[in-house]
């Protein structure tokens, strides 16, 4: 008589969301307006032009855009536009925001598509220690988009964890 192995943590539904596979990959860029201003206070449409006209925009090739501006000066809303339309064909995607801020809004895009019926009524472990700094921004919106619907949610793996919730 054989004795059949089962597996417990397979039979205890137990799920395991690694949150660094949310973070949508790829390089990442930041534009900073200031390169662009008269004197290091002010754009003219004339001379900005002419100054996007003559830009290397091939160095934001499939990147991630962020356009700011280090400077504490007033910049008109379509000098943004005009960057943003320079770099339709070249950049994934560009954003009007500091780094950070892409990143966060990068990460909510990518947990918007998360099917949260896969983790409806079940053990949720949100695997962080993967290597990845992940900024705990990212494991608040997690949280924020789980809890309603999960039996319960850990910080961890199975193997080492910490409790957050339990319905």
């Amino acid at each position: 008589m054989t004795a059949t192995i089962k597996n417990k943590i397979d039979a205890a539904g137990l799920i395991t969301l690694d949150v660094s596979s949310l973070v949508i990959s790829g390089k990442r860029k930041e534009l900073d307006l200031s390169i662009f201003l008269e004197e290091g206070l002010v754009i003219k449409e004339a001379s900005f032009k002419k100054k996007l006209g003559a830009f290397e925009w091939e160095q934001f090739l499939n990147c991630f855009v962020s356009i700011t501006c280090s400077k504490d000066v007033i910049i008109p809303p379509w000098s943004y536009l005009l960057i943003q339309m320079n770099l339709r064909n070249i950049a994934k995607q560009v954003f009007f925001c500091d780094l950070k801020r892409m990143d966060l809004l990068l990460f909510q895009k990518a947990l918007t598509k998360l099917d949260v019926n896969n983790y409806k009524d079940k053990r949720v472990f949100l695997k962080v220690c993967s290597g990845n700094t992940i900024p705990l921004v990212f494991l608040s919106l997690c949280v924020s988009i789980l809890a309603p619907h999960v039996k319960s949610l850990f910080y961890g793996e199975p193997c080492s964890n910490v409790p957050l919730i339990k319905n």
